[in-house]
């Protein structure tokens, strides 16, 4: 991708029409690393999302020495991994998302060993790596930082054992599972994150022949196997990347249809957006989603599934700047994650200067078209939800971020009317 290319969005278009949501990366990507641990049969996966941080991960297994064949119009891919051998983790791709720590699990547990240099993803606060490296001493694994960088993982055998998270941790608890699936004897992960695509994550495990009980929950309870096999599966829809479509259609007071939300996994933003005054109505596999003419302001309080997705904050923030009224967001989940505060006031939206993770948003705004930088996935979202309800055009560059999340949005949203064009 160059890295000069713009997003060009010219706001004041009311969406309407259909679309259909992506599948789910968040899902996906454990799943890829997961496909490591077979040594017998390809494992198929359909849904997969061409996004910027599964390229990524698909090139990651080609380094390691599996072959991969990735269809991105259909969204299949085939990995046989039987003759992977490599142990040590590709620095220059691991750098460039944070998912690449789940590669790391699969290797240790197959081969004994893993080495990795760095992980890259959104700057967004402390997202501490120790719930990983914990877990795997636990089951028996020596972790040594290298000489230049890097951290070593050896294990001679790993043995079923109880870990923790002192934070229900999505890809540590994915990561602890892998590592524990062909460990010997019985392991549990006690305060274990339980989001949706951890449990789709499971059930590909299962079908590989692991034996995981108990996810989706806070305690998850693993018995080690001798050996996994690959198998089939079908990805999750994207439900971050379903409330993206949602705000879009909700901020320009559209009349939407999506395919592939799931209300299961969103009941708490459905709530909030009901809230707001957006009607939501499920029409056989579709949803429908009408933004009202006025919404009204909204309290907000991120926090981990089944909560209000910290994933979504910056896109609500955004509708809260058109909402008739003040509305307060406090973003517990990172503490960095209100750069998108600073690009929302550049087009034009009244925040108050945010005050330990609080958010004062006044609306509603007049907003104006602006020059804005995607500072990671989310806050990209949110630009581009600013820009679709802003006066004018809106440029929004650094188009690597926004891309690690949403595939093609640009050809959704004009699928929806949206006057939204890449240069």
């Amino acid at each position: 991708m160059s890295p000069i290319e713009v997003l060009f969005v010219r706001g004041g278009r009311s969406l309407q029409g259909e679309v259909e949501v992506q599948g789910s990366k968040n899902a996906a990507l454990p799943m890829l690393a997961a496909s490591l641990l077979a040594t017998e049969g390809q494992t198929v996966l359909h849904r997969v999302p061409p996004v910027n941080d599964v390229l990524v991960a698909l090139e990651v297994l080609r380094r390691l020495g599996a072959r991969v064949d990735y269809d991105a119009t259909e969204g299949v891919a085939v990995l046989d991994t039987r003759d992977v051998k490599e142990t040590q983790l590709p620095a220059d791709l691991t750098n460039r998302f944070r998912a690449s720590l789940l590669f790391v699990g699969p290797l240790l547990a197959r081969f004994g060993r893993a080495w990795i240099q760095e992980v890259g993803g959104c700057t967004i606060g402390s997202r501490p790596t120790d719930y990983h490296y914990r877990g795997f001493a636990r089951l028996g694994a020596e972790v040594e930082g290298v000489n230049g960088g890097g951290i070593d993982v050896v294990a001679k055998r790993l043995s079923g054992a109880f870990m923790y998270c002192d934070l229900p941790s999505h890809t540590g608890v994915e990561n602890l599972v892998m590592a524990s699936c062909l460990a010997e004897g019985e392991s549990v992960i006690e305060n274990a994150a339980s989001d949706p695509e951890i449990v789709d994550f499971a059930s590909l495990l299962q079908k590989m022949g692991a034996q995981v009980e108990g996810v989706g929950t806070r305690r998850v309870h693993i018995k080690g196997v001798r050996e996994l096999a690959g198998a089939e599966h079908t990805i999750m829809y994207d439900r971050l990347d379903a409330g993206l479509l949602m705000m879009a259609g909700a901020i320009t007071g559209g009349d939407i249809a999506l395919k592939g939300v799931v209300r299961d996994h969103l009941y708490v933003f459905e709530a909030k957006l009901q809230q707001m005054g957006v009607e939501m109505t499920e029409e056989g596999a579709w949803m429908r989603v009408r933004g009202p003419e006025t919404l009204s302001p909204i309290n907000v309080v991120t926090t981990f599934y089944p909560g209000f997705p910290t994933d979504l904050q910056p896109g609500i923030t955004a509708l809260a700047c058109m909402a008739k009224g003040d509305s307060y967001v406090r973003e517990t989940v990172f503490e960095d994650r209100l750069g998108h505060v600073k690009a929302l006031r550049s087009f034009g939206a009244r925040i108050a200067p945010e005050k330990d993770s609080l958010v004062l948003v006044h609306g509603p705004a007049q907003l104006k078209g602006a020059k804005v930088k995607a500072m990671d996935i989310r806050a990209g979202a949110a630009c581009v939800l600013a820009g679709l309800a802003a006066e004018g055009c809106t440029e929004i560059s650094n188009l690597y971020q926004l891309d690690r999340g949403h595939a093609h949005i640009e050809h959704r949203l004009r699928g929806l009317g949206a006057d939204i064009e890449r240069h």
